[in-house]
């Protein structure tokens, strides 16, 4: 009788034994999935951020790049006119009343760029270039700044023009800005190391 009761003693506690492992495992097996599902479901949520942004990014991208060949549109317009610019304020025009003309509407097609196109464009520097050529275009043609030298004039709106025209470019292609150049003083009659032309000639070219 003894013998029977310890063997079912033993069984009884190999039982509890077998039940308490299994309920050790299946509980470490619960918290190894619920471990993993939520590992999964981190790294879903990394990656739908990260191409989020990435679709962000393309998508700004993509409008910088179109805006920027839209102002180089307006520029371009603008240039063809450019030695007209010094007569919109003047009554009698060195050139002809329709040079002066298409000038004007080519400044203010530049402007009205600098007033939608220009805030599509990420980056800040270059938005402060061209808003310093619209700037300098409007004191030559509307405030006569620098008017006692017209080709002067003509050079250093040119010369500026021109290095916002790589600027743009550089924003197209998505490569590094030009260098700073100081935009050109209009008041000075000549030419000087350290005056804010320096460093525009080359852009004249």
């Amino acid at each position: 009788m003894s013998n029977w009761v310890e063997l079912t003693g033993q069984a009884a506690s190999a039982l509890l034994g077998t039940l308490a492992g299994g309920a050790i495992t299946v509980h470490v097996a619960r918290w190894q999935t619920s471990k993993s599902i939520t590992a999964q479901a981190e790294l879903a949520a990394s990656q739908q951020a990260a191409n989020a942004a990435l679709v962000q990014e393309q998508w700004e991208r993509q409008r910088s790049t179109e805006a920027a060949q839209r102002l180089l549109e307006r520029l371009a317009a603008l240039y063809a006119w450019l030695p007209s610019l010094p007569d919109l304020a003047l009554e009698r025009p060195t050139l002809s009343a329709h040079a002066r003309e298409q000038c004007s509407v080519a400044l203010s097609s530049v402007r009205h760029g600098m007033q939608t196109d220009l805030l599509s464009i990420g980056d800040a520097e270059a938005r402060a270039r061209y808003r310093t050529l619209v700037k300098i275009a409007f004191d030559v043609g509307w405030r006569r700044m620098g008017q006692v030298d017209r080709e002067r004039q003509i050079a250093d709106a040119r010369g500026y023009m021109r290095y916002v025209q790589l600027t743009l470019e550089a924003v197209v292609d998505g490569t590094a800005l030009p260098a700073h150049v100081a935009p050109p003083v209009l008041d000075v009659l000549t030419t000087e190391v350290g005056d804010g032309s320096h460093g525009l000639g080359i852009l004249n070219e």
